[in-house]
Order: structure tokens, then C-alpha cells, then sequence
């Protein structure tokens, strides 16, 4: 690859110079920062003058679920729905494009938003297929709603918890925490590797068009081991956390630690504490609003967390666990105490995701012990509501308490920025927007810490600070060029962040996204991908299981 002079308004987020006009980069790494006269001993390479037009170093998203997202994407999106009229006619319009016995899959969708305030029930599903198995499934992936033929086909336990019945006895197609998401999983893993490369392509295709030149993936040990085969044929980096089965698989964290792949045996090991609001799964420490009989639910004990996280701590994995309400919260930051307190590690970087309603007190445990979180900004927007209006049904008062920025980096704590997609969009410079004007002012942060938690923050939540973050000389030469200037922008009207487009995107200094000429992905690149990776490999890897 030849060398590049990059020309711009380079915003670096490297301390030792900020804000430059030039850039070299050679062998995919920045190896010149400075002025455009400085620049003139940079011989010999191609120059790329971007005028004013911005450039900062390519966005981390600290948390995808790249599969199921990928998959999802091409299926019906419910986001635009107002009742249930909407959501049946949308995936029945879906469904006329699959085959009679494929997988009908809806995405997107958020009972709360539409006028019933409910799921579809297995009844209703029925009536668009009997033959085709249809899903629907909630924005945040914690509840689904499945119909006879997917009931069916997964051979669905009615006695496992959070499946159940109604008053009649009847099974209404509504799987609720804890067996949603093993049962996603499963749903998941029915679609075949052709299904499931597209949908990781089409993942990558989204991110860098977007800006995101690092995904951190969290997906289930198959698809992990997927997309490492297929990282010579994906435009970003996808780091892999590994989304385990729970806290009692501890026997598959040796799945990682002998791994072949040097990338997969560093993998963040993930398990889930409770579940989400939207549920009533958070782990909450009071009831909640409109169930006063439930306070939400513990997926473990104190002990079973203890020793999963024990088990990868002392392989040296970083360990996170997904943590919303907080009774959830103040479980995670217990056990954590204690494995620190049993097996000491400097620098840990154990991790929360989401860390959504801390108290005061949790926050500051936090601190002390040297927990990172990674937190995703829209959903601030997207599940709370700007005026709360999105979880205060659910929680009441307690909401104010949701996502508090200012207090956790107040407190000294690493924040790395996601987007938990497809829950919320990969659009880091929206999250931004809503995080300056947090529904609570004194939890609002500033455009250069927003930036920051999405590229030299989010890059030492997962290690990667040595490369990763930052144009400075030996760093990955990962960057962006934009429409206009953040900063003045954000000076003019904070709402205008949300759009700023992203004109190209580079990753080790090749471009990998043109506004101008880009065009979304499609399935026939399969047949290639497939054959590029090699049959023999994924074939010995998935035996048939995928």
C-alpha cells in the first residue's frame, strides 16, 4: 500500500497534539503528526487534501450483537409501528418474501410505543403463518414472541422459567427473561452459516459506513469463531466478547484460553446479571411501579458469579457482566470486590455493561475497586426517553437516576462508549448530542469527553490503547473524514451533531467507506465469502451445528 499525506482539520484525541494539519501514514500506521509545512519532507507519498473538512480517528463501538443484529437487519422492522394493525401487516408483507417454511423474523420492537401496550400473541402470529415460523423480537432482545410453529420447531419447555402459561392453561408465545435469550440463541443458530455470514458482512458494511472502524463483537462462541475465519474479508476490526451460556458454563472458558487464534484467547467473557426494564428482568432493589409484586431477576447467585468470573480472572480474561437495575449492579460490584479481595490484579478492568441505574453508592464502589463500564449514550433517547417518559412507567422517580455521565466520569472511572446494536443505532455523534443534553443537567458531559468515550477511552476499555484511539506516531492509521466540525457545530446548536455525516472512512489507512459511492451489501457477496474462508475450514469447525 502506497503512503499517504493526509491534509485536513485533524482532531487527534492524543494530549501531546490535539488538533493538527497533516497526517503521514505508511504500513497502515500514523507515522507523522503536525503542520502542513512540517509536511514537506513526507516524500514520495499519495496526498489526500481534505481541505476544512474534519478528521478523527475512527469510532470504537465498546458493544454489538453483531448476530443476532446482522440477521435482523434483513428482517421486518417494526420501529415505525403505532398498533398491533401495524406490526401484523408489516411482518405478514415480510413473510410473503420468504419461503413457506422459512423463518420469519421481526426486530426493532417496542410494546411500549404502540397503542395496546403489548406483544402479538401466538394467536395472532399464527394468522400470518402456519407453516413459517415467525418471531418477534424486542428492541433491547429481552422479551421475544414466538407462534405455534416456532413453539413447535424449538420444542418450547412451558415449565421453564419465563415461559409459562396463561389463565387457561394456554401458552401465549410470549418467552420472557430468563429464557428468551438462550431461546434466541437457539433460534439463531437454526439459520445456517450462509444466514449468519451475511448478516455478520452486513454488520460490518452498517459500522464503517458510519464511521465505526473497531466493533467489539458479543456474540455466542460459533460466531466468534466465524467471524475470526472471516477478518481478511471484513472492512473493521472485530474484537470478540464472548456471550457465554451463563454463569454454570464454566467449563467453555477453556474454549477460549486454548483456542488457536491468538485474537479469540483474549476475548472478554460476558454473562448477564439480570435482564432489562422493559421485561420488569432488572434487578431492582425496590418493586417496581406497575408490578409491585416483582422487584425484577437475579439470573445467578452471588457464589455461581463468584466462581465464573474467578475462572476466566485467573486465566487473565477481562471479565463483564451485563448489569441494569440497581440491585443487579450492586451483585456485580459485590462479587467483583471479593475476587479482587481472593485474587488481586493490577489493572484489571473488569467490566459493567451499561451500568444503567447505579446509585450514588455503587458509583463510588466503582471507583474504588477500578471497574470499567461500557455504557451506550442512546439509549438515553431510545429506551428512557429524553423526558424519561420511556422507563418512568416501569420505575417511577428512580429514572432520573438512569445513565449519569457526569458522575461516573466525575468519579474517575473508565468509560468506554457502544451502542448495543440493534438496540440502539451505531450514531456516535447523536449519542453525543443526547448526552450534552441529558434530561438531568447536572449529568451532562462535554463533546470532547463523548468523543473520547468512543475512541482513546473505548480503546483502553478492551486493551487496545497501545494502537487503537488516537492519531499519534505507531497507532493504527483508523480514521474518519466529516461533513463538518464537531466542535462548531456542537458551538452553534448541540442538535445539529446528529447530522454530521461521515464522508470516508479509512481503516489501516486504506478507505474502506465512500458516501459517494457506497452501496448496501448484498447476499449474492456470499457465494465469495464462503469461498474465500474455504468450505473445509467452516466445515470442520461448525460440524453441521450452524
Amino acid at each position: 500500500m502506497k503512503d499517504k499525506l493526509i491534509y485536513g482539520n485533524i482532531y487527534t484525541m492524543d494530549e501531546a497534539g490535539p488538533r493538527v494539519e497533516a497526517m503521514g501514514v505508511s504500513g497502515g500506521k500514523v507515522v507523522f503528526t503536525g503542520t502542513r509545512e512540517e509536511a514537506a519532507g513526507f516524500d514520495g507519498a499519495e496526498v489526500l487534501d481534505f481541505g476544512d473538512k474534519t478528521i478523527l480517528p475512527g469510532f470504537i463501538d465498546t458493544h454489538v450483537h453483531v448476530i443476532p443484529s446482522g440477521i435482523f437487519m434483513n428482517g421486518a422492522d417494526l420501529s415505525g409501528a403505532k398498533n398491533l394493525t401495524d406490526v401484523l401487516i408489516t411482518i405478514e408483507e415480510h413473510s410473503q418474501t420468504k419461503g413457506k417454511k422459512d423463518w420469519v423474523l421481526a426486530a426493532f420492537f417496542q410494546d411500549k410505543l404502540i397503542e395496546e401496550k403489548r406483544f402479538p400473541t401466538r394467536k395472532e402470529l399464527d394468522g400470518i403463518s402456519e407453516t413459517q415460523p415467525v418471531l418477534v423480537c424486542h428492541n433491547d432482545l429481552h422479551p421475544i414472541a414466538l407462534n405455534s410453529k416456532a413453539l413447535e420447531m424449538l420444542k418450547v419447555d412451558p415449565s421453564k422459567d419465563g415461559v409459562g402459561t396463561d389463565k387457561n392453561g394456554e401458552r401465549p408465545g410470549i418467552i420472557e427473561d430468563p429464557a428468551c435469550m438462550d431461546m434466541l440463541a437457539d433460534i439463531l443458530g437454526k439459520l445456517g452459516i450462509a444466514n449468519i455470514l451475511d448478516g455478520i458482512i452486513r454488520v460490518d458494511e452498517y459500522a464503517v459506513s458510519h464511521g465505526v472502524t473497531t466493533v467489539f463483537g458479543k456474540d455466542v462462541l460459533d460466531v466468534l469463531f466465524l467471524t475470526d475465519l472471516a477478518r481478511d474479508l471484513l472492512k473493521a476490526e472485530f474484537v470478540p466478547m464472548w456471550y457465554s451460556d451463563g454463569c454454570r458454563d464454566i467449563e467453555s472458558i477453556q474454549k477460549i484460553t486454548k483456542n488457536r487464534s491468538k485474537r479469540l484467547r483474549k476475548a472478554c467473557v460476558c454473562a448477564f446479571a439480570d435482564g432489562a426494564f422493559d421485561g420488569h428482568s432488572a434487578a431492582m432493589a425496590e418493586p417496581y411501579t406497575d408490578r409491585p409484586d416483582t422487584c425484577g431477576i437475579f439470573n445467578y447467585t452471588d457464589d455461581e458469579m463468584y466462581d465464573f468470573t474467578m475462572a476466566a480472572h485467573k486465566e487473565g480474561l477481562q471479565v463483564s457482566f451485563h448489569a441494569i437495575g440497581d440491585a443487579a449492579i450492586d451483585q456485580v460490584l459485590r462479587v467483583y470486590e471479593r475476587v479482587l479481595t481472593d485474587c488481586p490484579r493490577e489493572d484489571h478492568r473488569l467490566r459493567i455493561e451499561h451500568f444503567e441505574e447505579p446509585t450514588k453508592e455503587a458509583i463510588a464502589k466503582a471507583a474504588e475497586l477500578g471497574v470499567a463500564m461500557g455504557m451506550q449514550p442512546l439509549l438515553i433517547e431510545v429506551c428512557e426517553g429524553m423526558d424519561f417518559s420511556g422507563y418512568e412507567g416501569f420505575i417511577g422517580d428512580r429514572v432520573k437516576r438512569c445513565s449519569p455521565y457526569r458522575s461516573v466520569l466525575d468519579a474517575g472511572i473508565l468509560v468506554g462508549g457502544g451502542t448495543d446494536y440493534t438496540v440502539t443505532p451505531m450514531e456516535v455523534l447523536r449519542g453525543a448530542m443526547v448526552c450534552m443534553t441529558h434530561p438531568v443537567p447536572e449529568e451532562r458531559i462535554t463533546l470532547d469527553e463523548c468523543l473520547a468515550m468512543n475512541t482513546s477511552q473505548a480503546a483502553k476499555l478492551g486493551f487496545l490503547e497501545d494502537r487503537k484511539g488516537r492519531l499519534a506516531m505507531g497507532m493504527d492509521a483508523d480514521f474518519i473524514v466529516l461533513d463538518r466540525d464537531p466542535h462548531e457545530a456542537a458551538n452553534e446548536a448541540v442538535e445539529s451533531l446528529a447530522d454530521i455525516k461521515v464522508l470516508k472512512t479509512f481503516r489501516l489507512g486504506k478507505q474502506v467507506y465512500d458516501r459517494d459511492t457506497y452501496r448496501p451489501v448484498r447476499k449474492r457477496t456470499l457465494p465469495g465469502a464462503l469461498l474465500a474462508i474455504g468450505a473445509g475450514k467452516i466445515a470442520k469447525l461448525f460440524k453441521g451445528k450452524v
